[in-house]
């Protein structure tokens, strides 16, 4: 599976670059096995997928149907609340860090039940339980699908 993985990924983007990338694993009837991602990261593609199989992907392998991965193409700072809440979340995922203490939460885009930002927001605060003022980050991916 670790060597399809890479062959899908790398005809997206080459295999030294550094990027964003979140996966996750889905069963036969489609219910989410594993997921997690990995943001900023001094590792190239390669060595950040052979990373995400290795300490995760690996073990769930044999129950794994679909694997999904979201390869982050741009990210921004959003500091306009009016420009932001327009936004489409089936097209933009959330990062939200915390300007008090770090603790971050991320969202990808097109999360089923998401309809809107403000349902983002609250999905995230909720999910990595942040509260106070955060900085917002929005990013678009590429999802690519590998299935069994």
């Amino acid at each position: 599976m670790l060597e399809e993985i890479k062959k899908l990924i790398f005809t997206k983007v080459p295999a030294d670059n550094h990027v964003w990338l979140f996966f996750s694993l889905f069963d036969e009837k489609g219910v989410l096995i594993a997921s997690n991602g990995v943001l900023e990261t001094d590792k190239s593609l390669d060595a950040l997928i052979d990373l995400l199989y290795n300490g995760m992907i690996k073990k769930q392998e044999l129950k794994v149907k679909n694997a999904v991965f979201d390869i982050v193409k741009t990210v921004q700072a959003q500091n306009d609340v009016a420009t932001f809440l327009k936004l489409s979340p089936k097209e933009w995922g959330i990062l939200l860090t915390s300007v008090v203490d770090g603790k971050s939460g991320v969202l990808l885009p097109d999360t089923k039940g998401i309809e809107t930002m403000q349902q983002a927001l609250a999905s995230i605060k909720q999910k990595y339980q942040l509260s106070g003022n955060v900085a917002i980050s929005v990013f678009q991916t590429e999802r690519v699908v590998l299935s069994k």
